[in-house]
């Protein structure tokens, strides 16, 4: 009995030290932000973080269902079982007998709402700290970059039509949950995997740097803001564009890009803004480079994912176009950054993802 519970101590506690590094930086990362807020008089918002993690929870049972139903098609389909039921009884079976797994997802999930809670914190300071004022400069670059026109101009030429910009604000609306599906999913991989845990710290490192740091360095409002801001209307063509599509009641941004400036405007209310580098960018395209390691078709699909989003967001007029390059190369800089990381703390795990 004493050797069981020997056994189960120190695998729990080698499970702990595996996310001994993720939660030193969640940590650091957490204090940074209450310490800038207090600075700055801002209260830490708890009521925003607590619809954070309602956002999030409610979005696991739809998360559930989707790996079940996978497992279910892949039984049926890919693996031809006899009994597809069965199959999908013992893959759930074992999955809830990996004490391990448990564990570490648990911690995981924890370390990882706590980051995403500093992040919208340090996003609110944003205005506070810098006001808007890089647009001018990356209106221009874009041009620069693009020949002398907005990239919209270009991506409207090829996916404006009616349904396309349907299909890419659905792809956007989409974002998010794919998001938490690959957060939390990651959370609850095998604790020994190197790509897991290299993706998570990954995942705080490019919100950290990309999302806080040089969202509030070069802070810009983005296209839907311009005018707003008293800086012309370079982008009136774009958005009458936008508002004859959600004239027709199809599935649209503008309403969205209205609430997000009425929320900034108002006193004591919650900042959404920013639009260097973009997050929807980065994000995507790091799952992208994390997909690739857990199988080639998965990172096909999000790469997919990613080039919608990309693409979507000039063509909705979230972005500037360098606000999306600059949010892929805090992606791949951002993976690196953390294999290094990981190798460096932690030494070489079983490279195994499941």
């Amino acid at each position: 009995m004493s050797g069981t519970v020997t056994r189960t101590f120190d695998a729990s506690r080698e499970v702990f030290r595996r996310h001994l590094l993720l939660a030193v930086l969640v940590t650091l990362y957490c204090l940074l932000a209450a310490w800038l807020s207090q600075a700055h008089g801002l209260a830490v918002k708890t009521g925003t973080a607590g619809v954070l993690v309602m956002n999030f929870l409610t979005k696991v049972p739809q998360m559930i269902f989707f790996v079940l139903f996978w497992r279910l098609l892949y039984h049926t389909y890919i693996a031809r079982v006899p009994d597809r039921m069965e199959a999908l009884k013992e893959d759930v079976r074992l999955f809830m007998s990996d004490r391990d797994r448990f564990v570490g997802g648990a911690i995981a999930t924890i370390l990882m709402a706590l980051s995403l809670m500093a992040f919208a914190q340090l996003k609110s300071l944003i205005p506070a700290m810098q006001p808007f004022v890089w647009d001018e400069y990356f209106a221009e670059l874009d041009r620069l970059l693009h020949f002398g026109s907005d990239p919209y101009n270009f991506v409207h030429t090829v996916f404006g039509w009616h349904y396309s910009l349907s299909f890419f604000t659905g792809m956007y609306n989409v974002w998010l949950f794919v998001v938490y599906f690959a957060l939390f999913g990651s959370c609850f991989m095998t604790t020994g995997s190197v790509p897991r845990m290299q993706f998570l710290i990954a995942f705080l490192l490019i919100w950290a740097v990309g999302g806080n740091f040089l969202a509030t360095a070069f802070s810009s409002a983005g296209p839907p803001y311009f005018a707003s801001l008293g800086l012309g209307d370079s982008f009136a063509p774009l958005f009458g564009l936008l508002d004859a599509h959600a004239a027709t009641g199809a599935l649209s941004v503008v309403e969205t890009q209205d609430v997000l400036w009425a929320m900034y405007s108002a006193p004591n209310s919650l900042n959404t803004i920013s639009a260097f580098p973009s997050m929807h960018v980065a994000s995507s395209v790091l799952m992208a480079i994390f997909g690739f390691q857990v199988s080639r078709w998965l990172g096909i699909s999000l790469a997919a994912f990613a080039a919608c989003i990309m693409i979507g967001s000039v063509l909705l007029g979230w972005h500037y176009a360098v606000d999306g390059y600059a949010g892929a190369l805090i992606a791949v800089t951002g993976w690196k950054a953390a294999g290094c990381l990981v190798r460096w703390r932690n030494g070489p795990f079983p490279n195994e993802v499941r």
